[in-house]
């Protein structure tokens, strides 16, 4: 049975192992080992450009604690620690971002391309069809940190550079994509703030 501790060690040596932390200047800069319905294990590391958050997401198979799925989000440097939602401008707004839509604007994708392939991109898929895929099928963690240092290859440090409040330029063209993103996709109502609400 793993605990909280044991989570939080695991995900450290995982990114310390397959992430070229060091290379692009992230250090651990806050770690949380605390398990409960409203907060998980979690570790954020920080760089000149922004933040990455490393954190537990579920068990799997649900309650046998043992194997368990981690997601990784990248944020500015503002992104609080233990806050996914904050108010910017007067408006709420999400501080904590997945990849796929961000790839998508990194690659000069139309906003058309990016509303039928929201949470998918083609280097995604090509990991996910590399023969490591099956022999890590029961070492999710190790899984998902993997894929992002296969995109780090791609994309590092432009993938950093997008998050970097010394670019807001570049942050408000993100915006203004992901605007025309939902404006295509549509907007679920019962989703607030919307998704392409971001800071």
């Amino acid at each position: 049975m793993h605990n909280a501790n044991e989570i939080g060690t695991d995900i450290a040596y995982l990114a310390k192992t397959y992430l070229s932390l060091e290379k692009w200047g992230f250090q651990e800069h806050w770690r949380l080992n605390e398990l409960s319905d409203s907060k998980s294990p979690s570790i954020i590391y920080d760089s000149q450009w922004c933040r990455i958050k490393i954190s537990f997401n579920e068990w799997h198979p649900p309650h046998q604690f043992q194997e368990y799925s981690i997601d990784i989000y990248y944020g500015r440097l503002c992104a609080p620690n233990d806050k996914n939602i904050i108010v910017w401008d007067n408006e709420e707004c999400y501080c904590w971002h997945g990849l796929a839509k961000a790839l998508h604007f990194l690659d000069g994708h139309t906003s058309e391309h990016t509303a039928k392939n929201l949470f998918s991109h083609d280097l995604i898929k090509e990991y996910s069809k590399l023969g490591s895929f099956e022999s890590l099928a029961y070492k999710l963690p190790e899984w998902e940190i993997r894929k992002h240092a296969f995109i780090w290859r791609e994309y590092a440090p432009r993938l950093f550079e997008l998050f970097d409040m010394r670019r807001p330029d570049l942050w408000e063209q993100y915006r203004k994509f992901l605007k025309e993103v939902y404006d295509i996709k549509g907007r679920n109502p019962n989703i607030k703030p919307f998704l392409d609400h971001v800071c």
